[in-house]
Protein backbone atom coordinates (compact mmCIF):
# COMPACT_ATOMS: atom_id res chain seq x y z
CA UNK A 1 0.00 0.00 0.00
CA UNK A 2 2.76 2.45 0.92
CA UNK A 3 4.67 1.51 -2.20
CA UNK A 4 1.59 2.34 -4.30
CA UNK A 5 1.24 5.74 -2.60
CA UNK A 6 4.88 6.61 -3.28
CA UNK A 7 4.47 5.66 -6.93
CA UNK A 8 1.33 7.76 -7.17
CA UNK A 9 3.01 10.79 -5.58
CA UNK A 10 6.01 10.39 -7.89
CA UNK A 11 3.72 10.19 -10.93
CA UNK A 12 1.81 13.32 -9.90
CA UNK A 13 5.07 15.21 -9.33
CA UNK A 14 6.49 14.17 -12.72
CA UNK A 15 3.25 15.18 -14.45
CA UNK A 16 3.24 18.55 -12.67
CA UNK A 17 6.86 19.21 -13.64
CA UNK A 18 6.11 18.29 -17.24
CA UNK A 19 3.06 20.55 -17.35
CA UNK A 20 5.05 23.42 -15.84
CA UNK A 21 7.90 22.96 -18.31
CA UNK A 22 5.44 23.01 -21.21
CA UNK A 23 3.67 26.08 -19.82
CA UNK A 24 7.00 27.91 -19.46
CA UNK A 25 7.43 27.84 -23.23
CA UNK A 26 3.79 28.51 -24.11
CA UNK A 27 2.80 31.28 -21.68
CA UNK A 28 4.21 34.80 -21.86
CA UNK A 29 4.18 37.41 -19.14
CA UNK A 30 2.67 40.83 -19.89
CA UNK A 31 3.49 42.91 -16.85
CA UNK A 32 5.58 46.01 -16.29
CA UNK A 33 5.67 48.79 -13.73
CA UNK A 34 3.02 50.88 -15.52
CA UNK A 35 0.68 48.09 -16.72
CA UNK A 36 -2.87 48.76 -15.54
CA UNK A 37 -3.97 45.12 -15.79
CA UNK A 38 -1.13 42.63 -15.43
CA UNK A 39 -0.72 39.10 -16.72
CA UNK A 40 2.31 37.94 -14.77
CA UNK A 41 3.65 34.44 -15.50
CA UNK A 42 6.56 33.03 -13.49
CA UNK A 43 7.58 29.41 -13.89
CA UNK A 44 10.82 27.95 -12.50
CA UNK A 45 12.14 31.35 -11.47
CA UNK A 46 12.05 34.32 -9.17
CA UNK A 47 10.31 37.55 -10.12
CA UNK A 48 9.75 40.84 -8.31
CA UNK A 49 7.37 43.39 -9.85
CA UNK A 50 7.01 46.87 -8.38
CA UNK A 51 3.94 48.41 -9.98
CA UNK A 52 3.26 52.14 -10.23
CA UNK A 53 0.18 51.98 -12.47
CA UNK A 54 -2.41 54.74 -12.31
CA UNK A 55 -5.07 53.35 -12.19
CA UNK A 56 -4.37 49.72 -11.28
CA UNK A 57 -7.21 47.25 -11.96
CA UNK A 58 -5.42 44.02 -11.00
CA UNK A 59 -4.94 41.05 -13.27
CA UNK A 60 -3.63 37.50 -13.28
CA UNK A 61 -0.58 36.06 -11.57
CA UNK A 62 0.61 32.53 -12.34
CA UNK A 63 3.48 31.08 -10.32
CA UNK A 64 4.54 27.44 -10.67
CA UNK A 65 7.67 26.06 -9.00
CA UNK A 66 8.63 29.72 -8.49
CA UNK A 67 8.68 32.66 -6.12
CA UNK A 68 6.86 35.86 -7.08
CA UNK A 69 6.53 39.19 -5.29
CA UNK A 70 3.99 41.79 -6.41
CA UNK A 71 4.59 45.18 -4.77
CA UNK A 72 1.52 47.43 -5.02
CA UNK A 73 2.61 50.23 -2.69
CA UNK A 74 3.00 52.75 -5.54
CA UNK A 75 -0.24 52.07 -7.41
CA UNK A 76 -3.40 54.13 -7.48
CA UNK A 77 -6.35 51.74 -7.17
CA UNK A 78 -8.99 51.82 -9.88
CA UNK A 79 -12.39 53.25 -8.90
CA UNK A 80 -13.86 49.76 -9.33
CA UNK A 81 -11.29 48.25 -6.96
CA UNK A 82 -8.43 45.83 -7.47
CA UNK A 83 -8.98 42.15 -8.33
CA UNK A 84 -6.12 39.65 -8.53
CA UNK A 85 -6.64 36.16 -9.94
CA UNK A 86 -3.70 34.17 -8.56
CA UNK A 87 -2.62 30.61 -9.37
CA UNK A 88 0.15 29.20 -7.19
CA UNK A 89 1.37 25.64 -7.73
CA UNK A 90 4.41 24.36 -5.82
CA UNK A 91 5.58 27.94 -5.21
CA UNK A 92 4.95 31.15 -3.34
CA UNK A 93 3.44 34.55 -4.12
CA UNK A 94 3.76 37.61 -1.93
CA UNK A 95 1.53 40.66 -2.38
CA UNK A 96 2.81 43.82 -0.67
CA UNK A 97 0.24 46.53 0.02
CA UNK A 98 0.41 50.03 1.48
CA UNK A 99 -0.91 50.57 5.02
CA UNK A 100 -4.68 50.96 5.24
CA UNK A 101 -5.63 48.67 2.37
CA UNK A 102 -7.90 45.71 3.03
CA UNK A 103 -7.70 42.19 1.59
CA UNK A 104 -10.59 39.87 0.79
CA UNK A 105 -9.56 36.33 -0.20
CA UNK A 106 -12.20 34.14 -1.85
CA UNK A 107 -9.97 31.62 -3.60
CA UNK A 108 -9.32 27.95 -2.90
CA UNK A 109 -6.40 26.45 -0.99
CA UNK A 110 -5.41 22.82 -1.54
CA UNK A 111 -2.45 21.60 0.51
CA UNK A 112 -1.08 25.11 0.88
CA UNK A 113 -1.62 28.29 2.84
CA UNK A 114 -2.99 31.82 2.57
CA UNK A 115 -1.79 34.37 5.11
CA UNK A 116 -3.27 37.83 5.52
CA UNK A 117 -0.66 39.80 7.46
CA UNK A 118 -2.03 43.21 6.51
CA UNK A 119 -2.78 45.87 9.05
CA UNK A 120 -6.48 46.32 8.46
CA UNK A 121 -7.99 49.77 8.73
CA UNK A 122 -11.37 50.58 10.16
CA UNK A 123 -11.91 53.13 7.37
CA UNK A 124 -14.88 51.95 5.26
CA UNK A 125 -13.51 53.88 2.26
CA UNK A 126 -10.14 52.09 2.35
CA UNK A 127 -9.15 50.42 -0.94
CA UNK A 128 -10.02 46.74 -1.14
CA UNK A 129 -7.89 44.14 -2.92
CA UNK A 130 -9.92 41.08 -3.81
CA UNK A 131 -7.87 37.95 -4.36
CA UNK A 132 -9.27 34.86 -6.01
CA UNK A 133 -7.78 31.83 -7.65
CA UNK A 134 -6.07 28.66 -6.45
CA UNK A 135 -3.18 27.89 -4.13
CA UNK A 136 -2.10 24.27 -4.63
CA UNK A 137 0.82 22.98 -2.57
CA UNK A 138 2.15 26.52 -2.23
CA UNK A 139 1.76 29.73 -0.29
CA UNK A 140 0.14 33.12 -0.82
CA UNK A 141 0.93 35.94 1.59
CA UNK A 142 -0.51 39.45 1.70
CA UNK A 143 1.52 41.89 3.78
CA UNK A 144 1.56 45.59 4.57
CA UNK A 145 4.73 47.62 4.50
CA UNK A 146 5.34 51.35 4.57
CA UNK A 147 6.50 52.98 1.34
CA UNK A 148 10.05 53.59 2.56
CA UNK A 149 10.76 49.99 3.62
CA UNK A 150 12.31 47.91 0.83
CA UNK A 151 11.08 44.43 0.06
CA UNK A 152 13.80 41.82 0.42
Amino acid sequence: MIRFLFRLVRLVLVLALGAAATAKFLLRSHASADTEEIDLVNIFGTQHLVSSADPFFGGKVTSAFAGTTLDLRRVVPAPTGVYLDILVAFGAVGVVLPPGWRVVFDGNVVGGAFEDLTQTASDPDAPIVRIGGLVALGALRATTRPSIEPVA
